[in-house]
């Protein structure tokens, strides 16, 4: 991917259509796990590269290119998390309802596609239940592969923040799977 990043550079813009093509439908599918929002990812993912072409100066080509543009992506979900999270204040609705396009994860679409039994489908439904900051740090670790330094760099945090996170963000998953599978085992139960 270097190569399609040198050649940007180097004036190629149809190299940039082939970044967005590798990646866009991975970056869609971070963004929406934090934002639960089909419109407000597509909104993100969109901005993430905009603002990663208007930027590209500040990439290090010695990195790997998608944790650079994660890393935006990221920050920008955040962003709009918290600027709707003001407007669901404002109007006295929950976040959810703010839009009528709204679409929890379901066995379709670009999320079903990653989430395909009942046991990933309640674990990724577990992580969009989760503070922002913890869902955020569960998936640039897990889902993105990012190690603990790097996303404390790139969040531009700690790496005993971001351990911190992950402890708490574990603990609930291991509380909320729990009580999933407890009632389960009561519906199955005579």
């Amino acid at each position: 991917m270097r190569c399609a990043v040198h050649a940007l550079r180097s004036g190629d813009r149809e190299a940039f259509r082939t970044l967005v093509q590798l990646y866009q439908q991975r970056l869609f599918a971070l963004v929406a796990m934090m934002t639960r929002h089909r419109a407000g990812a597509e909104e993100v993912v969109q901005d993430a590269f905009v603002n990663a072409y208007s930027h590209l100066d500040r990439y290090d080509e010695r990195r790997p290119f998608y944790p650079w543009l994660a890393t935006i992506a990221v920050r920008l979900a955040q962003t709009w998390l918290r600027r709707h999270a003001r407007l669901a204040l404002r109007e006295g609705t929950d976040l959810d309802s703010v839009s009528d396009t709204h679409q929890p994860t379901t066995a379709s679409g670009p999320l079903g596609e990653l989430i395909v039994d009942e046991t990933r489908q309640s674990l990724w439904q577990s992580v969009e239940a989760l503070s922002p900051g913890e869902r955020t740090v569960v998936l640039l670790y897990y889902h993105q592969d990012m190690a603990v330094n790097a996303i404390a760099s790139e969040l531009g945090v700690t790496a005993g923040t971001v351990k911190t996170l992950l402890f708490r963000a574990r603990k609930r998953l291991r509380t909320a799977l729990q009580a999933a599978d407890d009632s389960d085992v009561e519906e199955k139960t005579p």
